[in-house]
This record gives C-alpha cells, structure tokens and sequence, in this order.
C-alpha cells in the first residue's frame, strides 16, 4: 500500500478542506455584508452631501471638489454593486458551508477505518465521494482560499506540526492575507467620512 492511499492521509486531506471551506464560507459571508453595508454607507453620505448642497450647509459646499466626490461615490457604488451582483457571496458563502458539511460527514464515515486493515475497494470509495464532493461545489478561480487554508493547518495541530517562527509566519500571513481582502472597505469609507467632515467643517477658502 502507498502512503498516498492511506486511509490517514485522505482522512488528513479531507479534514483540511473542510476546515478550509468553513472558513471560506464565513470569510465570503463577511464579504457579503461589508459590500452591503458600504453601499448603504456610500448611498447615505451622497443623500446627505446632496441635503447640505439645497440647505447651503459645511464650510466647503460651494467647493468643485464636491462635484468631483459625488462623482466618485456614485462610481463606488457602481463597482460594489457589480461586485456583489458578479461574485454572489452570500450564495458562494452558502455552497461553500454545504461543502464542508458534507466533507465533515465524509470524515466521520471514513474516521473508524483508520484503526482498521486497509481495504482498497473502500478507499477507492471514499476518495471517489471527496472528489465528487468537490466536484458538485466547484468554485472557479475567483477566490483565493490561502488565507482560509493556513487557518485550517493551524486548527489541525494533530496533523500539522507549526511552532514557533513557523506559527507566527503563518498568523502573520493569514493577517496579511486577510488585510488585502478586505482593504477596499474601509479605505473607501475612510475616504468619504474625511470627504464629509471636510465639507461640513474644512477651512472655508479666500477669495
């Protein structure tokens, strides 16, 4: 028998991508409610600029600046629009927690072989239903699950020795990981709340 078609090792194999699903799953569900909330955010801001421009309200209103953000919010709520229309994440979200459950179910029928003789025909049935499994939630190319995957090694020390440097290497690329997924949300917001509150309470320009 090949190490390869051991029963630990697809048990191994199988354990870490649902691990790595279920944390894909909350990470899109996340995705799903930021893209949500930043265009209601966005949407309110354009509704407020646009009440302080009829009431001739904030220090700035009568800047050409205001215009060239109007423009810009508009635009970003376009993109997250057709973001969210286009990646689907709640539903994503949804096939991915779908997967991983029948993965964990896939695990735990395979779990009292591991003590036992090794039977080809079995294994060949098990690793037929992981691959028809991942088969059914096929996922494309349009999410990057490294993030989501060296979170399941960390949650599998029985099977992935990661310690010292090599644990805080791993934390940190997760963060980092992390980070660049979700970097878009707080900068655009971050750039409409200083937009507002220049409007409303900026230096007024000479003339």
């Amino acid at each position: 028998m090949k190490k390869e078609e051991s029963y630990i090792n697809l048990y191994k194999k199988i354990d870490a991508t649902s691990k790595t699903r279920f944390n894909a799953s909350r990470r899109l569900r996340l995705h799903s409610k930021f893209t949500t909330f930043t265009v209601v955010i966005i949407s309110l801001g354009l509704i407020l600029v646009s009440l302080m421009q009829a009431f001739s309200l904030g220090n700035n209103i009568e800047s050409k600046l205001v215009g060239l953000m109007q423009v810009f919010s508009a635009v970003a709520v376009l993109v997250y629009s057709l973001l969210t229309d286009k990646n689907d994440y709640s539903n994503l979200s949804e096939k991915m927690y779908s997967c991983a459950s029948q993965l964990g179910e896939l695990k735990q029928k395979l779990y009292p072989a591991l003590d036992g003789e090794h039977d080809q025909e079995k294994y060949d049935s098990y690793r037929d239903g992981y691959h028809e499994v991942l088969k059914l939630y096929e996922t494309h190319a349009i999410n990057d699950f490294r993030g989501d995957y060296f979170r399941a090694k960390l949650e599998m020390p029985e099977n992935y020795v990661i310690k010292g440097k090599d644990w805080w290497v791993a934390k940190a690329e997760i963060y980092f990981l992390h980070i660049l997924d979700f970097i878009s949300y707080p900068v655009v917001l971050g750039a409409l709340g200083w937009f507002i509150c220049w409007v409303w309470f900026g230096t007024a320009p000479t003339s």
